[in-house]
This record gives structure tokens, sequence and C-alpha cells, in this order.
């Protein structure tokens, strides 16, 4: 499957965890009146299309279209009367072309329930599905009897209506372990989503993850943990053709209210220290492949988009590579040939990239 990288600008509209039908990692441990007053204004859909149109047309981009996104927590979840008015909204703003789709979160169980016909042709174009694991365990730990199954029966249904689907994954909760977090996203791949976005498990402040922690029955995983769970994933992920939506929950623009770390594997650029660690172990396969007695320099070539990631933060990868294959010279070029996730090494110092690079399938040559 060929993913396009080009995604519409998103007209975000957030909203409050209440009562999602699963188990919900960053919901509080009780819904409250205070989570209740955070319902959204149906105004607010309005607010958030004119946000994007504003950018687009200050930054010299034209007029930008945005696919109008309710995220955060389950919609089908809302109160009726306001699920409906927001849809209306939404679905007014598609139709006088001021956006060019609707985009919601719905729980699996929730997917399986909505009049999904009904919702297309009121504009709805992907569905946002937190599927978190597929081990019941992880279910039973979080207070859910649900089948983990739900999940793939979700993705399922959205394919045969041909929405757009993006699910989320979660490693590193309570009862889960590498190999099981690893073993779900296998299990996801073969459902064939869209798009996937995986967020290693946080402890936000008045979550119910919190509160696990907070009891001591649960310890989150270090940051190196994460990086080589989340860098297998992704490998899975791809291999299958699904595209990598987001790699590392950002609470502020993620959540509502952007509650406080309190523990767990979190950095701003989560995404971009785990692509780097796969991309210095395709350069190390490549130079391995390339390498011969006596070369002290060597190039590499890389998708534009990926050359940050190989070079590494402050260049950390090509010194640990110079270092590992006792090299005098690493240079980096970009050619648009390659597809991304490839790693081409060339011995000496190339001033540009060679013609007709070639495709292989393992990623390096």
């Amino acid at each position: 499957r060929r993913v396009s990288a080009r995604r519409p600008p998103i007209a975000a509209v957030p909203l409050p965890h209440i009562g999602c039908p699963g188990p919900c990692p960053y919901c509080p441990p009780e819904s409250s009146d205070e989570d209740r007053s955070l319902l959204p204004d149906p105004v607010a859909i309005s607010r958030a299309v004119d946000r994007v149109v504003d950018r687009g047309a200050e930054a010299g981009k034209g007029r930008l279209r945005p696919e109008i996104a309710f995220f955060g927590g389950d919609f089908w979840a809302l109160p009726r009367s306001l699920r409906t008015a927001m849809l209306d909204t939404a679905e007014w703003e598609v139709r006088r072309g001021r956006a060019q789709g609707i985009r919601l979160t719905l729980s699996p169980r929730s997917v399986l329930r909505t009049p999904l016909s009904e919702f297309v042709a009121r504009g709805l174009t992907t569905v946002e599905v937190p599927v978190h694991s597929m081990e019941r365990d992880v279910f039973r730990r979080l207070g859910s009897r649900l089948s983990p199954k739900l999940g793939l029966e979700a993705i399922g249904r959205l394919n045969h209506h041909r929405i757009r689907s993006v699910a989320h994954l979660t490693p590193g909760l309570p009862n889960s372990t590498h190999e099981t977090a690893v073993a779900s996203a296998a299990a996801l791949s073969v459902a064939s989503p869209a798009a996937v976005r995986v967020h290693p498990a946080l402890v936000l402040e008045g979550t119910l993850l919190a509160q696990i922690y907070g009891y001591g029955e649960w310890k989150p995983m270090t940051q190196r943990e994460a990086v080589l769970a989340c860098r297998e994933i992704l490998d899975l992920v791809r291999e299958s053709g699904i595209e990598v939506a987001r790699v590392g929950l950002q609470p502020v623009s993620d959540l509502l209210r952007g509650p406080e770390v309190l523990a767990g594997p979190w950095e701003e650029d989560f995404r971009g220290r785990v692509e780097a660690e796969r991309m210095r172990l395709l350069a190390s396969a490549a130079l391995t492949s390339a390498f011969s007695l006596g070369t002290r320099a060597f190039t590499f070539v890389v998708h534009p988009r990926e050359e940050s990631w190989l070079r590494g933060l402050e260049g950390s990868n090509l010194r640990l590579l110079k270092e590992q294959f006792r090299l005098d010279e690493l240079r980096v070029l970009t050619s648009p040939e390659l597809s991304p996730g490839e790693v081409k090494a060339h011995r000496g110092l190339l001033a540009e990239p060679p013609p007709r690079l070639g495709r292989h399938r393992d990623g390096f040559g």
C-alpha cells in the first residue's frame, strides 16, 4: 500500500474524557462535574476552522481547507444533544467548502455501534481508534472486561466503509512487557489500519495511570526501554505499508488540559530519538555490507526527510559510526529517489549522489 505523505491541516476541537466505554489510561478514575464543564460549544468548531484559514493566509499558503478533528475523548460518549449539534456544525463547514472532512476519536466499541454510513454522508473521513494493546491482562488491569479483539473488529468495520482509520498503540501499560507490546503491533498490522500512533505510556496527573502508579503497583518504561519497543513497532507497521502518524504523546497538544507528566519516557522530540536509533542501525548494516579493509571514508545517501535522523542529535550517530568502524570521515547526501527508510553507503567522499540509485527491499545497500 502506498501511503500519501501529504495530509490536510487539522482544525482541532479537544474533548474531555467522559464515560469512555473502554480501557482508557488517560481518563480520570472518576468523572466529575468539572469534566463536564469542559464540554466544548459547537461555536468552537467554526473558530478552529477560522484559525487554520487565517494561519494559511498569513503564511501565504492560500486558502487552507482543514479536516475538523474531535480528539481526546470518545465522541460517541458525549451527550446526544451536544454530539448532534457538533456534527451539524462540522457538516455545515464541510458543505460550504471551508473544511474537507471530519475526524472523530471513537473507542473500538463505539466504532462498532456508531452509524458509520450516516456519518460518512455528513462528511466523516477519518476515525482515530485507541486500541492501546491486544493483551487481555492489560485491559483487566485498567478495569475493563472488554475483549482486545474489539480493536481489530473496529478497524475491519472502518475499512469496510472505506473510512481512513488511525489506530493508537500504548506500549508499556501495566501488565504488559516488551514482547507483548511488539506482539500487539504485529496483530494490529494484520488488521491494516491506514496509520498508527505509538504513544508509550506516561503517568499523567489526574489519570487512571497516575492512580495505579501511586499505589506502587506499576513502573513505567525507562526512556531506553521505550525507544527499543517503539523502534521494533515502527519496523513492523512500516513493513505492512502502514503510515506512522505519531510517536510519543504530547500532553499539551494531544489532551484537553495538558496534564503534568509525573513519570514515564516523555521527551519533546521522542520520535526523533526513536527514528535516529533506527537509522543508526540501518546505516551500520549498510556500512557492514559495503566495508572493505583500507577504506577510511564513506558517503551515506538517504531520503531528504531522514537526513537529520541519520545524523542523530548533535551528530551523535555519525560519531558512533565513525568509532565503530574506525573511519576518518562520514558524509551524508540526500536523494528523493530513495524511499524513506533506505540507507545506502558508498566508499569515499562523494560530491553528489550517484545516478540511478536503484531500490533495495531491505532498506539498505
